[in-house]
């Protein structure tokens, strides 16, 4: 078994979901909005000007995260093909939205940053 398919369709999905909730966790800590156009890619350069509350640990944790929910994402599409990993994220995102509905509403930017 290659390294790409060492893991199930399930298991996939299962940890991709638990990075996204991680995600989730170390944004609120550090009061990022994450889903604002641009503030991946700002948290991604180490820009902390994007936390709304000071939390170091947090910001690194955060970052690294994002780098692991890419490399995840990638090794997914290299094993169950890029369409399908693309429909497992969707669904792992509407599970997180489901569960985690009013945390990640918080994330959204501002009405001024639409």
């Amino acid at each position: 078994m290659s390294e790409a398919n060492r893991f199930t369709t399930e298991e996939w999905e299962t940890q991709l979901e638990a990075i996204d909730r991680e995600i989730v966790r170390h944004a609120l800590a550090c009061r990022v909005r994450l889903l604002a156009p641009g503030v991946v890619e700002r948290v991604l350069q180490d820009d902390t000007v994007v936390c709304g509350q000071d939390n170091p640990v947090a910001f690194k944790t955060l970052r690294g995260l994002l780098v692991m929910h890419y490399v995840e994402s990638h090794h997914m599409a290299e094993s169950l093909g890029a369409e399908q990993a693309r429909a497992m994220a969707d669904t792992v995102r509407a599970h997180l939205a489901r569960k985690l509905g009013p945390l990640l509403d918080s994330l959204l930017p501002d009405a001024g940053q639409r």
